[in-house]
């Protein structure tokens, strides 16, 4: 994705309403020398979806939990692609001993992070031009509501 790229507008016309000033601070930081240095940021986990020689997805979690960029290629949505690369940065996070993921969602993919479990944790706020971001956060604890009770260690 890079900063005159067109092709990704459609997907994104609810967040952005093809406003330029929303669609080039987007795009700001979508470069090659950006990727480059994502990558080479120990402190990152970047996992990709390629099938045929073409990116599907791609998605970049920092050590500290927040997932940084989630993004698939347009027609890859509802296809199973962004379960697969999600499931993998959850199993990074875990490896690394994290107890919470956090990420700020645009409005069209609330829904998908909702699916996965994340839950909305304050009011969206403007990030620039019209883009509205949404924070989410999602714990990686199992859920002690789903547990068995504890035995009673008084009873015989």
């Amino acid at each position: 994705m890079t900063q005159n790229s067109s092709e990704h507008r459609p997907l994104f016309t609810h967040d952005h309403r093809n406003d330029p000033d929303t669609l080039a601070g987007w795009f700001a930081n979508k470069t090659p020398q950006s990727f480059q240095g994502w990558l080479a940021n120990p402190q990152n986990f970047c996992i990709v979806a390629v099938a045929e020689g073409r990116l599907h997805g791609v998605g970049l979690l920092h050590r500290e939990g927040e997932l940084m960029l989630f993004y698939l290629s347009p027609g890859m949505q509802r296809r199973g692609v962004g379960a697969l690369l999600y499931r993998a940065v959850e199993q990074k996070a875990i490896q690394w001993g994290l107890r919470t993921l956090h990420l700020n969602s645009t409005l069209m993919a609330r829904s998908f992070y909702e699916a996965l479990g994340f839950r909305s944790v304050g009011p969206a706020r403007k990030v620039f031009g019209v883009l509205q971001s949404y924070p989410y956060e999602k714990s990686l604890l199992p859920d002690a509501s789903h547990q068995p009770p504890a035995a009673d260690a008084n009873r015989s």
